[in-house]
């Protein structure tokens, strides 16, 4: 069953995500609740409390889109994997300083 994305939810957001990958060299994520890490080998973000991690090189995040949960990211993907795990506090707010 298809949950309404009008309900902006974070259960909504686990759910619904997307991964596109455009020749293994543009990656582009929605539903991102979280982004713990990212530098030139690899990126850690969460769905909710799903890990999802990113490996490859010269990695760098293109875009971000904090509200609606976008991130792009341009360098070679090598794997794509998910983690259940507990999300940890996000890079954006202690960039920002917010809690």
């Amino acid at each position: 069953m298809e949950n309404s994305i009008a309900n902006n939810t974070t259960e909504n957001l686990i759910q619904n995500h997307k991964i596109t990958v455009d020749s293994r060299n543009v990656t582009s994520i929605s539903g991102i609740t979280n982004v713990e890490s990212a530098n030139e080998s690899g990126l850690t973000l969460y769905i909710g409390k799903t890990a999802l991690i990113i490996e490859g090189e010269k990695m760098k995040v293109q875009k971000i889109d904090v509200d609606l949960g976008n991130v792009e990211v341009i360098g070679l993907i090598k794997s794509i994997k998910y983690s259940e795990t507990k999300p940890h506090r996000s890079i954006l707010k202690k960039l920002t300083n917010k809690s």
